[in-house]
């Protein structure tokens, strides 16, 4: 019955922004079902629903960018069938969560156009460090990156479709996996047509975590030196008394 009520006032909204579109001729207008995800130890994933409408011919790319955070990369390397660290990248403010929406089909879009946007996974900037490292070695991380962030559902492997439900309005699903880190997630909309971008807005998503777990994880951030020993603690009591239960049930 809530979701029948929510599509309601959501098909409402999209009449709403297609009366007004004259006043907004070169503009996109859109919104978003809900900006906050909240995760907790139940949390299985997150459905938001984007919604708009366009007032210019042209056609509409999606772009939903995860906060961007540190990734250390390391090559195992085989010798004598044992196993061993090879050499070691870091990934500097890189996107943890990407993925694209689009309407596009036959039309052609100029690669640095999508390279200035950041659209697509292979336009993506990834800022990697290393002292010692050549172009061949960084294009093998870079797919191994891309391929791993895929196996976790954190970059989406194709494009996916704006659904339109006429010539203005659009709608788009946008689905976030369980392992989503916090922070703000930027839905970004952009209105390109004939090679140019012609309109742009961003919407923030904030992603934050609640409950008994949050608390723990703020304090290990905020006192990183007591978590540290508490946590020390923990593990010599927790061996400790599982000694003493063995000893005292099994042994003598």
């Amino acid at each position: 019955m809530m979701r029948f009520i929510s599509i309601i006032i959501l098909t409402f909204q999209f009449f709403c922004f297609a009366t007004i579109k004259t006043s907004y001729a070169n503009s996109i207008i859109s919104g978003i079902s809900t900006s906050e995800i909240e995760i907790d130890t139940s949390f299985k994933g997150a459905k938001i629903l984007l919604f708009g409408a366009k007032g210019y011919v042209g056609n509409v790319i999606v772009a939903v960018r995860g906060p961007k955070k540190q990734f250390i990369l390391t090559k195992k390397n085989e010798l004598f069938g044992i196993w061993y660290n090879g050499k070691r990248v870091k990934l500097n403010d890189s996107y943890s969560y990407y993925s694209l929406f689009s309407t596009f089909i036959d039309q052609k879009i100029p690669e640095q156009l999508l390279s200035d946007l950041e659209l697509g996974k292979n336009n993506i900037d990834l800022n990697f460090y290393s002292a010692d490292i050549d172009k061949k070695a960084i294009e093998d991380f870079r797919l191994y990156f891309l391929d791993e962030m895929q196996k976790e559902n954190l970059y989406l492997s194709d494009v996916e479709k704006v659904d339109f439900l006429n010539e203005t309005l659009f709608k788009v699903m946008l689905e976030f996996p369980k392992n989503i880190s916090r922070g703000t997630y930027s839905v970004d909309i952009y209105l390109i047509d004939d090679g140019s971008l012609i309109s742009f807005q961003s919407i923030p998503i904030y992603v934050k975590q609640i409950g008994f777990s949050a608390k723990i994880l703020n304090f290990a951030n905020q006192e990183p030196l007591k978590f540290g020993l508490l946590a020390i603690f923990i593990a010599l009591f927790t061996g400790w008394f599982t000694n003493l239960c063995f000893c005292r049930f099994f042994g003598k």
